[in-house]
């Protein structure tokens, strides 16, 4: 995990450039999501893909469902 803060124009064509330090990290692709003050979170996409794996299983405990495997 890595945090920081960037200030970058969205460009003519509508893309937000990458900072160099996190391309390596982020080739695979990114998820943008709105995060705090007006500002995007990126997670790299294996991040994202096991966050929602962990969404997918709180949200089937919290409805109560039972495992059937021991």
């Amino acid at each position: 995990m890595f945090l920081d803060e960037f200030e970058y124009r969205i460009d003519e064509k509508g893309r937000v450039p990458i900072p160099p330090k996190f391309r390596k990290e982020l080739k695979e692709g990114v998820v943008l999501t709105p995060g705090i003050e007006k500002g995007i979170t990126v997670y790299p996409l294996a991040e994202q893909k096991k966050l929602a794996v962990c969404n997918f299983l709180f949200r089937l405990h919290s409805n109560g469902f039972k495992s059937e495997h021991r």
